[in-house]
C-alpha cells in the first residue's frame, strides 16, 4: 500500500489536474497572524524581505505578501498549481517551482537561497511524522538566522475531524479521514490536541506565539497557529 504522505501528494496533484480547485484569497488566519506577530519580528529590514510559500497552491498567500513588498517564492507538488501562479498570477518562473522537496534531489536552499520568512499554511497536517520532521529541517536549512516560521494545524474540535478522534492512527501517525479538507478527499491527516502538542511538534523553532482561532460555519472549526523563529540557542 502506498504510504500516507506520498498518497496524499498524489491525491492533491490529481485534484489540481482535474478541477479548478485552488485558493483565491489569502488565509484570513495568516493575514491576522502577520499583522499581529510576524510584521514586528521582521521590522527594520533594509531590503525587501524574502518569503517562501510552501505548498503555495494558486499563490493567494504569496500574492498577499508580494503586495506588502515581499520578494515572494513558492513551491508546490502540483505542476498545475505552479503553472497558474506563473501564468495567471504573474510570478517569476525562476521563483516558483513544482517539485517534491522530500525526493532529496535538491534542497530548498540550493533552489532558492535563504529566506526571512517561511510559511506553511493549510498543508503540514498531510505529512507523516517522519516526513514532517524532514520538512522542518529543510525549512530551517533555508532560513536566515532570526527568520520567522509560520504553520497551522487543526484540532479535533473541527467539523471535518471530530468524529474521527478515537479512530486511532496508522503506522505513519496519521488518522484516516474519509473526506478531508476543502476538496473532500479521503486522506490521512495529523490532528493536534492542544497548544502544548503544537509546541512540541514545532520545537525545531523558538516559539514566538501559539495562537488559537475558531471559525464558526455549520459548527466550530478550531485551528492552532504556530509562529516561531530560527535560532540556534533558546
Amino acid at each position: 500500500m502506498e504510504k500516507g504522505t506520498k498518497r496524499n501528494s498524489r491525491a492533491w496533484s490529481e485534484v489540481y489536474r482535474t478541477t479548478a480547485f485552488g485558493n483565491a484569497y489569502p488565509s484570513d488566519g495568516l493575514v491576522s497572524i502577520y499583522h499581529h506577530f510576524i510584521k514586528k519580528e521582521l521590522g527594520g529590514s533594509a531590503h525587501p524581505p524574502k518569503v517562501l510559500d510552501f505548498a503555495c497552491s494558486h499563490g493567494a498567500n504569496a500574492k498577499f505578501f508580494e503586495s506588502l513588498g515581499f520578494d515572494a517564492y513558492g513551491i508546490d507538488i502540483s505542476k498545475e498549481a505552479i503553472d497558474y501562479c506563473i501564468q495567471e498570477q504573474g510570478f517569476d518562473p525562476e521563483k516558483f517551482a513544482a517539485c517534491d522537496i522530500l525526493s532529496g534531489e535538491q534542497s530548498l536552499k540550493e533552489m532558492f537561497g535563504t529566506f526571512d520568512l517561511v510559511i506553511a499554511s493549510e498543508c503540514l497536517y498531510y505529512f507523516s511524522e517522519r516526513d514532517l520532521n524532514r520538512l522542518l529541517q529543510e525549512f530551517k536549512g533555508c532560513m536566515k538566522e532570526g527568520a520567522v516560521f509560520y504553520a497551522n494545524m487543526h484540532t479535533w474540535n473541527h467539523q471535518l475531524y471530530r468524529n474521527y478522534e478515537h479512530a486511532g492512527k496508522n503506522a505513519e501517525g496519521l488518522t484516516e479521514i474519509s473526506e478531508s479538507g476543502t476538496a473532500g478527499l479521503p486522506l490521512g491527516v495529523r490532528i493536534v490536541r492542544d497548544k502544548e502538542e503544537m509546541r512540541q511538534l514545532f520545537g525545531t523553532f523558538q516559539e514566538i506565539a501559539t495562537v488559537r482561532s475558531v471559525l464558526e460555519l455549520e459548527s466550530e472549526n478550531e485551528t492552532l497557529h504556530f509562529i516561531g523563529k530560527n535560532a540556534d540557542t533558546f
